[in-house]
């Protein structure tokens, strides 16, 4: 599989390759979204997947996805090799999206049916303006690294771990765009974040013009990897490697640790309409953060499976995509779980809710809709 082999091109193995394998793959115009000089720099000075567009395919829809989001009432579903695969008619057909790289792609967040951004390995971040059709280059690992070091140089000569993050952007540079992106969330039209291995994680407030590395703020002294991001209101919270947890209530100002029950790793973390919090992730391992609250409780699910996905249905109810394709439903906003007879067997990697309310999941054969 490519994301193995990359992992291992990178010298990712180990417990830290299959936590990333799980969430790499549960867990990526008239070109209008001008690309950043630094960006249009790095994507002419790498050959590769980084400068090379995903090839056309008529496949496209049945090659290995690893995440379907909504943009309006469009499915946005993204996966190896850049590709990316649009449906308008609630995943019963599916037509392939132009994107001008070709590496694996993890996350998407849209802020309304036509502008949203991308997220994938390579440090990648695209961005479209029409619904997902075309795809433009942000950022991508040397910008993002570049940025760090600039950061960390133009700190004053007496400030505190001035030198520590100088080393830091600098072994970024060294290692190049060979670190991914797992999870990217936006607020608005302005205001996102994205977080992914190392604990990597960048800010911007100008729609991705220009992104800030954020990792000084945040309570991640060994640089666990950081697999998921999400908000509601003013309140951040990310999730990672051996149960790191983190919140922000002043809208990512800044960000305070918190006790997580597991020393498992999370992979997803979901907002829910009262304003708590759903993390799942490693053999099982779930718990919730209530609206307004620093406090994690662990929730107890029918059977510890890995948990690849989580999303908020249109009726309030929570759901989980485990390994196996087996679907977990909770009725109280994350507090209990029962589990459903899984509808289909293959290796599925995410699912989300169509306009119309049915089920549609990627997986390692593509993405459709469930029965």
């Amino acid at each position: 599989m490519h994301l193995m082999s990359t992992m291992k091109q990178n010298g990712i193995t180990g417990p830290r390759r299959r936590q990333m394998l799980l969430a790499g793959v549960g867990v990526g115009l008239g070109l209008q979204a001008a690309l950043s000089p630094a960006a249009a720099h790095a994507a002419a000075a790498l050959p590769g997947p980084l400068g090379q567009p995903a090839g056309m395919t008529a496949r496209a829809a049945r090659a290995i996805l690893t995440r379907v989001v909504r943009a309006g009432d469009r499915l946005v579903a993204m996966g190896e090799r850049g590709l990316v695969v649009l449906s308008d008619d609630g995943g019963k057909q599916w037509r392939q999206a132009r994107v001008p790289v070709s590496v694996t792609l993890t996350s998407a967040s849209f802020a309304d049916a036509r502008q949203g951004w991308m997220a994938g390995h390579g440090g990648v971040v695209l961005h479209t303006i029409d619904g997902g059709e075309n795809w433009a280059l942000q950022t991508d690992g040397m910008a993002f690294a570049k940025a760090a070091l600039d950061q960390a140089k133009g700190m004053p000569d007496t400030a505190a771990g001035r030198e520590r993050k100088i080393q830091q952007a600098q072994r970024l540079m060294d290692e190049g765009a060979d670190k991914p992106l797992l999870s990217i969330c936006f607020a608005d039209a302005q205001r996102g974040m994205v977080v992914g291995a190392y604990g990597l994680a960048a800010t911007t407030g100008d729609g991705g013009k220009t992104w800030v590395s954020c990792m000084d703020r945040l309570p991640n002294p060994q640089s666990m990897h950081l697999y998921a991001v999400a908000r509601h209101g003013k309140t951040w919270v990310l999730a990672g490697e051996q149960g790191v947890l983190m919140r922000s209530s002043d809208d990512g100002a800044s960000f305070e640790p918190l006790a997580s029950p597991f020393k498992s790793s999370f992979f997803v973390a979901t907002a829910t309409r009262n304003g708590g919090f759903v993390l799942a992730g490693l053999l099982g391992s779930a718990c919730r953060i209530e609206s307004g609250g620093a406090a994690v409780t662990p929730v107890v699910l029918p059977a510890l499976y890995t948990i690849l996905s989580c999303t908020e249905l249109r009726d309030g109810r929570v759901m989980l995509l485990a390994q196996g394709g087996r679907i977990m439903v909770s009725d109280d906003g994350g507090a209990h779980f029962t589990e459903h007879q899984p509808p289909r067997r293959e290796q599925l990697t995410s699912l989300t809710e169509a306009a119309d309310g049915g089920l549609v999941a990627t997986s390692l054969g593509g993405v459709a809709r469930l029965a």
